[in-house]
């Protein structure tokens, strides 16, 4: 069989679907959450509060730079050199505001937006999907695999998700390895079949975990390396798998640093819903454009 291959949704039939999954993870930030208002947009709202005046595009560009300096300076948001996740991130704030001087207040006021629905929005297929697998397979086994800072513990509590992935949570910052690795994956399997002992005699367990993320690299195919399925959620064809053509498109590690900061939750939501096909694009990678379409492919 060549890949890549068109699935219209109504191909998913129960005869051609896969199993129900055993496991079902996914990414965190732009996955199960995204900004209402591309990140530099916010920054700059509550910088002109306190007098702050700055261009959302300049900070875009100071981001990119200052991100990639902080990951050399202090990996692992800080846990190797000494400084806590929040102290990380008022860094970066500061840096993408210079050669400002933001006062303290402000930067606290930043960090507080960012742990909830002032900046943040839950798409709603994703509502419907973490429901659907709640009430209708409460065996399946929902977790989060993330490269990402225990910050995020907060967000997902205030954002009204914690409860659907409660001990089944699987961050870089406190495994200490990181997507696209496969020892994220294999550590946080671990994990779940050490609390779900009737995972333990499945003959290859992997193959029937999925994991769903925004980026190709760190989330599709570092799920298919470690013997997972991985599923790539790709809201606005960034990557290119649903032109015409379904010809892939390369994204650089700057065009990566851009697209987490550069959303509209309810725009991206909009096109989104538009494209219900999924694109398979190996034996075990998917491309999907919304939960609704993976809803009718998994569950």
């Amino acid at each position: 069989m060549s890949w890549p291959r068109r699935i219209p949704i109504s191909n998913w039939t129960p005869k051609l679907k896969p199993p129900v999954p055993r496991v079902v993870t996914l990414d965190a930030y732009n996955t199960l959450y995204s900004t209402t208002l591309p990140v530099m947009e916010q920054y700059s709202l509550v910088g002109s509060k306190y007098g702050v005046e700055t261009d959302p595009q300049q900070l875009t560009e100071n981001f990119v730079k200052v991100f990639g300096e902080l990951k050399l300076q202090h990996p692992n948001y800080g846990k190797t050199t000494g400084v806590t996740a929040s102290e990380w991130w008022c860094l970066l704030i500061q840096g993408v505001f210079q050669p400002l001087n933001p006062p303290r207040e402000m930067l606290d006021e930043i960090l507080a937006r960012f742990e909830g629905s002032e900046a943040y929005e839950v798409p709603p297929d994703v509502k419907h999907f973490l429901q659907e697998v709640r009430s209708q397979y409460p065996d399946v086994i929902l977790g989060i695999i993330s490269n990402t800072d225990p910050i995020m513990y907060t967000l997902i509590k205030n954002m009204g998700l914690y409860e659907y992935f409660q001990g089944h949570i699987y961050l870089s910052y406190e495994l200490e390895v990181k997507k696209p690795g496969k020892e994220i994956f294999e550590n946080a399997l671990e994990d779940i079949v050490s609390k779900n002992p009737k995972l333990k005699n499945i003959n290859n367990l992997a193959s029937e975990c999925w994991h769903i993320g925004d980026e190709e690299a760190n989330d599709m195919l570092a799920a298919s390396n470690a013997g997972w399925n991985g599923i790539l959620l790709d809201r606005t064809n960034k990557y290119g798998y649903f032109s015409e053509s379904l010809s892939r498109i390369r994204r650089t590690e700057q065009d990566l640093s851009t697209d987490r900061i550069d959303n509209n939750s309810t725009e991206t939501y909009r096109r989104s819903i538009l494209q219900t096909d999924i694109v398979q694009t190996s034996q075990r990678t998917f491309a999907a454009s919304n939960f609704d379409s993976l809803r009718k492919m998994l569950l």
